[in-house]
């Protein structure tokens, strides 16, 4: 979206004072603020739907609620699916600590009798475990899987010109080691997401939540080992997470496009984020991303690049994003696109 009606020095600082406006929306203590929350922390279910996913996305630090513009949308703001205007596909590796490794698969048709898009998404994260007790702290002898799973479903639509809104569903499992007796907890949940152009150059606002439906509890009971007693397994609720943020191009030709977003997470079970991350693109041939995660303990600074190519009608896409993990290690993620 461009103005041609206001002058070039109005264009260009109206994205610096929106910027501007959202940080003051953050007040003074911001020590004070960002720990709030730090008490809830561990009191969620389902953790793995925190890993994200798509290369491009945590490349600009995961500030993407504002940029969510391709399949991996329907993991960051399902809002963003009404951007995608081709029919498109993404896988996601994710190399994660512990030989853990988290595989995604978005697809986004356009469904124009809809007025919209639809998507769909598949993830699996698995890990092989040795088994431990408390009489036995280095192994029984036995391994199990613990595995998690999720499968949804988004629709999303531009409301009017500038307004952009989507909504997705899932259901998730997790089994907690049920080949050695071990638990297993399913819910299904929900995502909603908004982006708004404020007319002002390419300047958006967005808003998404996810994760929000039932707490995730195990049926059944289980005895308990020291005293015999038969025991009701406790739920814990899903990882709720409300995302707000802004975004917008300081630098767009028909070479390059130089595109800035920052980002503020509120998850349910945690203190908040601050989050900010830039993408150069050339040519639409090659993008160069970077972002970092302000107030994270871990995984503060993120970078990564892609690559883009054209045959006929189908764009193919390889991107992949480093993470500094700390003491964790390094986490690799590789994303495969194809627009057709």
């Amino acid at each position: 979206m461009t103005t041609t009606s206001r002058p070039a020095c109005l264009k260009a600082g109206l994205p610096l004072l929106a910027v501007l406006a959202l940080a003051a929306l953050v007040p003074a203590p911001a020590r004070a603020q960002f720990n709030l929350g730090e008490q809830r922390t561990g009191t969620s279910s389902g953790t793995f739907l925190k890993i994200g996913v798509g290369a491009r996305a945590v490349g600009i630090g995961e500030a993407f609620v504002a940029v969510a513009n391709d399949p991996s949308a329907i993991f960051w703001n399902t809002a963003g699916l009404a951007s995608v205007q081709r029919q498109a596909i993404e896988f996601s590796h994710v190399s994660w600590p512990g030989s853990i490794n988290y595989e995604h698969i978005a697809w986004v048709v356009p469904a124009r009798r809809l007025g919209g898009s639809l998507a769909f998404q598949i993830g699996a994260l698995a890990t092989q475990l040795d088994e431990t007790t408390e009489l036995m702290p280095f192994g029984t002898g036995r391994t199990f899987t613990y595995s998690d799973v999720l499968i949804g479903a988004a629709y999303a639509r531009r409301w009017t010109d500038k307004l952009l809104v989507g909504g997705g569903v899932k259901y998730v499992r997790e089994d907690l080691g049920s080949d050695v007796g071990g638990p297993t907890t399913n819910s299904v949940l929900f995502d909603l997401g908004s982006i708004y152009y404020l007319g002002y150059g390419s300047v958006r606002i967005a808003t998404s939540l996810s994760n929000f439906g039932a707490e995730m509890k195990p049926g059944g009971s289980y005895v308990s080992p020291y005293t015999g007693e038969v025991r009701a397994y406790d739920g814990f609720d899903p990882p709720l997470l409300f995302r707000y943020g802004l975004a917008f191009e300081p630098l767009e030709n028909a070479t390059q496009r130089l595109t800035t977003s920052v980002e503020f997470d509120q998850p349910a079970d945690n203190r908040q984020l601050a989050k900010a991350g830039l993408e150069w693109a050339w040519q639409r041939r090659l993008a160069l991303r970077t972002g970092y995660e302000f107030n994270a303990d871990q995984l503060n600074f993120s970078a990564g690049a892609g690559l883009y190519a054209t045959i006929g009608q189908t764009q193919g896409t390889v991107d992949y994003a480093y993470t500094d993990g700390g003491f964790l290690g390094s986490i690799h993620r590789v994303s495969l696109g194809l627009r057709f």
